[in-house]
């Protein structure tokens, strides 16, 4: 599995009707709006650059992302400044969250997770949050904590191998 974590400098820079040409569905929050097309324009452009795939046609199973072709699985999270995107052979699921302070005792009682601190509760609500959008049980996770984010992936394939990459700036691929 390849993520790509990519720093969100100014979603409002990038040219509003490129933008929209990535538009997956309604939203009414401008911001929230500018972050789904820019992810789904960062999808486009990795499968294009990363992956060279042609077919990148993007259809809804519910409401679950897929590449028409089947040639990759994919999975998108955004929190704060950053989006995260999960590519794999086989089904996938991705969350970041920025760990802000909190009181997360009642969350993590109602939710059934085991932890004591906030570090513990942002690593448990990551790995939920990827396993609902991969949308069954996984064969293999893996987590990180990445400054003041944290980070899970999550796969079907039990043997996958996991592979990060960070960006920050305007240019992607880095150079």
């Amino acid at each position: 599995m390849d993520i790509f974590v990519i720093e969100i400098i100014d979603a409002d820079s990038v040219h509003q009707k490129l933008l929209l040409e990535f538009k997956k569905k309604e939203i009414s929050n401008p911001k929230k709006l500018n972050q789904h097309c820019l992810s789904y324009l960062m999808v486009d452009r990795i499968l294009r650059e990363f992956y060279k795939i042609d077919n990148r046609e993007v259809i809804f199973n519910g409401s679950k992302p897929l590449l028409k072709s089947g040639a990759k699985h994919f999975s998108i999270s955004h929190s704060g400044d950053y989006i995260a995107l999960a590519f794999s052979d086989f089904d996938c699921g991705i969350d970041i969250e920025k760990n802000k302070p909190r009181e997360f005792k009642d969350i993590a009682k109602r939710m059934n997770f085991s932890c004591n601190t906030l570090e513990e509760f942002y690593s448990e609500w990551t790995s939920f949050e990827a396993k609902y959008k991969l949308g069954c049980q996984p064969r293999c996770s893996k987590t990180y904590k990445l400054g003041d984010y944290t980070l899970t992936a999550v796969s079907k394939n039990k043997d996958e191998n996991f592979e990060i990459y960070i960006q920050s700036g305007q240019y992607f691929p880095p150079q």
